[in-house]
């Protein structure tokens, strides 16, 4: 029999490495979840609509059109955010000042939203896992958000995430906001898979990378789709993994080119240079943003004046629905 001394020293042990488990070990997304979303804050007419495509760190750029916009008073009623296009959306509707958003991610690199996990790698290979389970992603969210459920926003916000079970984008309007958006930016083979809803989600630009048709649902008066996709290079393949690639970067660009076609107007920033995970060109990505935005804005300021649509922020709401807690927080380090 163990004495009484020894399993007590066991509890307490125990105690203090479940306090310190999010520093030292990934956390499972397992939440305690419904089948379904909470139902969604209603929205009433909208009438701009503002798309946010993915493209890893590239998404900077969308932050540099977000401030053109603000500074020029173009309304934004809607965001609809796929990939890293969900986590600036998301930072944007929770705290609508573009200045702020741009203190939160100018200086940011890649090793503040991914942590490797090299077991969980390995695991991949037998289970629905990836080298990256998001607790970094996580972390940072929950530090640079007031907000912890989508109606606490002050823009509406659409996050879309892809069904890999059902083939199709799920979109998430409701419940709580880390979760959604760790799902939304789950890129496949590099992040675990999300498991929420009784789904398994990843990254929403696998299904739809630029989800115009998503904001369509919405009947905006304007869609603004901000794309910052890039071309697919135009050099020989000399192996069988740069084939594949290169496969894939081909049928990503085509889907964003067909979806960009039914937005009003589509802002494409000059990011073809960098890659997803490429973080040392932050202030860069930030101006091509802001350069395109400039380079847009006569269109969008004759499309709001042909559809009669003042030019002025749309003002700060939330909504006032009964909200459902998930337990959802995880602990980080400050």
């Amino acid at each position: 029999m163990y004495s009484l001394r020894y399993l007590t020293s066991i509890v307490v042990i125990t105690f203090f490495l479940t306090l310190s488990g999010c520093a030292h070990a990934p956390q499972p997304m397992l939440v305690p979840m419904p089948l379904t979303p909470p139902p969604a804050r209603p929205l009433h007419k909208v009438k701009v609509a503002l798309v946010l495509s993915g493209g890893g760190a590239r998404a900077l750029a969308h932050a540099g059109v977000i401030e053109v916009l603000e500074k020029n008073h173009i309304p934004v009623d809607l965001i609809v955010g796929s990939s890293a296009g969900s986590i600036i959306g998301a930072l944007y509707a929770d705290e609508p000042n573009a200045d702020k958003l741009r203190e939160k991610i100018i200086a940011l690199n890649k090793w503040d939203l991914i942590e490797l996990n090299w077991k969980s790698g390995v695991k991949m290979f037998w289970q629905l896992r990836g080298p990256v389970e998001g607790n970094a992603l996580r972390c940072f969210l929950q530090k640079n958000m007031k907000a912890y459920h989508f109606d606490d926003l002050h823009i509406p916000l659409a996050v879309v995430t892809t069904d890999v079970h059902h083939g199709d984008a799920f979109v998430i309007r409701s419940g709580p906001l880390v979760p959604a958006i760790h799902a939304s930016s789950a890129v496949p083979m590099v992040f675990s898979p999300v498991q929420i809803y009784g789904r398994t989600l990843v990254d929403g630009g696998v299904a739809s990378p630029v989800p115009v048709e998503i904001a369509k649902q919405f009947q905006p008066d304007i869609i603004i789709a901000v794309d910052i996709g890039t071309n697919p290079d135009h050099g020989s393949v000399k192996n069988a993994y740069q084939l594949g690639m290169r496969s894939l970067h081909i049928a990503y660009y085509k889907l964003s080119d067909w979806q960009n076609k039914a937005a009003d107007i589509v802002i494409h920033p000059a990011v073809d240079q960098f890659g997803m995970f490429d973080d040392h060109a932050n202030e860069h990505l930030y101006q091509a943003g802001q350069q395109a935005a400039f380079a847009a804005l006569p269109q969008i300021q004759q499309l709001l004046e042909a559809k009669q649509i003042p030019s002025k922020r749309r003002p700060s709401s939330t909504c006032e629905n009964e909200r459902v807690d998930f337990n959802f927080v995880i602990k980080c380090n400050d």
